[in-house]
């Protein structure tokens, strides 16, 4: 017997829209899945002999998962510093103020970084040869930007399967390095315009406390990915626990 169509249905009703922490984890899984390709992807052009070693330090037996350089936001101070100084060279007592308020605030991003402790002399210096020359001013300030240039592209997380390892410094390269199964805590912050422009900061601490370099990296891009990742491998590296003993 054939239905009849007077028969009322019952409408049909859409799902309901996920909630705002489901949207930010499929995000997160997302990303994360984004950058284990990438970097899978460049493994294998790394195998086929098309791309060269790029970390050094990491000892052979061990597989480099993840190579991540700071974002480009870092060098935001150092173009601010070096153009507000060369209009402060020009005489403008606006840009100078500039100038100062921007060198203040690369020296406090140095420090709180804890890579170079230097930075406050650094900044003095600069400062002083405002005084002394224009001249040696412009050489100074081309000086100083050349070697934020070449901070920041030596300046580079790099995870393998087994050590969690920190490289920077160009002229002394350092290359502290953790174990992945001493990692016992794990941070991804991410700031307001962070969300926007797609970095975070990134916090490890180990029972050791002695992993000053690697306790803190600012800037890092894809944050949350790379935190999901270093969970991954942190779990892959765990010793397997033996089957418990029935008596």
């Amino acid at each position: 017997m054939e239905p009849s169509d007077d028969v009322p249905r019952r409408p049909v009703r859409p799902p309901p829209p996920p909630l705002p922490y489901e949207r930010l984890r499929a995000r997160a899984e997302q990303g994360a899945a984004d950058l284990r390709r990438r970097w899978a992807e460049r493994a294998d052009r790394r195998a086929g002999g098309r791309a060269p070693r790029a970390t050094p330090f990491v000892p052979a037996s061990e597989t480099v998962v993840l190579d991540v350089r700071r974002h480009g936001l870092v060098l935001l101070w150092p173009a601010v510093r070096t153009l507000t100084g060369l209009l402060a060279l020009a005489g403008s007592t606006f840009f100078g103020l500039l100038f100062a308020a921007s060198t203040a605030a690369w020296a406090w991003q140095r420090l709180s970084g804890g890579a170079k402790r230097s930075a406050v002399a650094v900044a003095l210096a600069a400062v002083l040869l405002f005084l002394v020359s224009p001249v040696w001013a412009v050489l100074a300030l081309g000086l100083w930007l050349a070697e934020d240039v070449a901070d920041w592209s030596c300046d580079r997380l790099v995870v393998s399967d087994r050590r969690v390892y920190r490289r920077y410094g160009w002229a002394t390269a350092h290359a502290p390095s953790i174990s992945l199964t001493a990692v016992a805590f794990i941070d991804a912050a991410v700031p307001p315009l962070g969300r926007v422009l797609g970095y975070g900061t990134l916090r490890l601490d180990s029972v050791a406390q002695r992993d000053a370099p690697l306790s803190r990296l600012d800037f890092l891009p894809d944050v949350i990915g790379v935190s999901h990742e270093l969970l991954r491998l942190r779990a892959a590296a765990m010793p397997a626990s033996p089957p418990p003993t029935l008596y």
